[in-house]
């Protein structure tokens, strides 16, 4: 078994695939979203941190790296303790990041397996107007789409020529694209 991390443009399906994983794996994988984490900090009591996030969501940028990878190695040590693996999504986005995470599977002697759900830009501006979501707007999508192709497409070719990655046709069914998952983990 490895830990997994899924990459992918949003709304390519990492959640939807991640939730099917998790379902069928439950006592296997301890899931992490980033954005979900993010999310939840903004939504508590008032706090700067929530301030920064929210501050930094509503204008469709990432969040630091430091903040961001705090908060990763925090969520890294608590599945330590579980011993589980990582089920993760939403990270690692930029170069330092990855950093980050190479790092710790190397100090903790963890296997990475990378798995890229591919759809095309438009198929991602479809999803997202169905979803709805409050900080999905169009301005705010066309620059993490933006932030994608300049951040997160060069993690992934790094990742790609450091650790396995498998590339996933995400314009298929949901039923499809977790057969394939299944035969990868």
């Amino acid at each position: 078994m490895k830990d997994i991390l899924l990459f992918g443009i949003q709304w390519s399906g990492k959640w939807t695939q991640a939730d099917y994983i998790l379902k069928n794996n439950p006592d296997v994988y301890s899931y992490v979203s980033t954005g979900n984490i993010f999310r939840a900090l903004t939504k508590g009591p008032d706090n700067a941190l929530g301030r920064y996030v929210n501050d930094r969501m509503a204008a469709g940028t990432l969040i630091d790296d430091k903040v961001t990878n705090s908060l990763f190695q925090a969520y890294f040590y608590s599945v330590m303790d579980e011993q589980k693996h990582m089920l993760i999504d939403g990270y690692p986005r930029t170069i330092a990041q990855l950093d980050d995470i190479f790092r710790l599977a190397e100090q903790e002697s963890r296997d990475l397996l990378g798995i890229q759900f591919v759809i095309p830009d438009e198929v991602a501006y479809e999803r997202m107007a169905s979803r709805g979501r409050a900080d999905d707007t169009p301005e705010s999508m066309q620059h993490r789409i933006a932030q994608y192709y300049e951040q997160t497409v060069p993690v992934i070719e790094y990742f790609s020529t450091h650790s396995q990655m498998i590339e996933i046709d995400a314009t298929r069914s949901i039923q499809d694209i977790a057969a394939e998952v299944s035969k990868h983990i």
